[in-house]
């Protein structure tokens, strides 16, 4: 009674092993070829944890390489991109330079050219 109340379950009736013994002690042939696997098992497809950590390390630094070099060349992009845009707003500012040189000059001729005709109307005028 005691054991439904607390639900605990008693096993020690119920197998044949006694404590620290596996529960069973001896695999059959036909799973164990007695090298602790399969007969395949043998094979060069399998390899231990140690093979397989080395390997593991092997392919993330080939990886970390690739990283490393297409960065390299995104930063190589980066800086041509960089000076492009520096000869561009180079030239911009010539251009802008220019520009201001030419509106000054066409603003200039344009005063001398109606001071000129102002005063030749003047004069028409005045002896007319």
């Amino acid at each position: 009674m005691m054991q439904d109340e607390t639900k605990i379950l008693d096993f020690r009736n119920r197998t044949r092993n006694k404590p620290g013994t596996p529960a069973r002690p001896s695999i059959p042939l036909r799973y164990n070829n007695g090298n602790g696997g399969e007969s395949n098992m043998d094979d060069k497809d399998f390899v231990t944890h140690t093979e397989l950590e080395l390997s593991s390390e092997k392919l993330l630094r080939h990886i970390d390489e690739h990283f490393k070099q297409v960065d390299d060349h995104f930063n190589h992009l980066e800086k041509k991109m960089d000076a492009n845009k520096a000869d561009t707003d180079l030239k911009f500012e010539q251009v802008n330079t220019k520009f201001e040189k030419q509106k000054v000059w066409f603003y200039g001729t344009a005063i001398g050219i109606v001071t000129a005709t102002c005063t030749i109307v003047g004069f028409l005028i005045h002896y007319l």
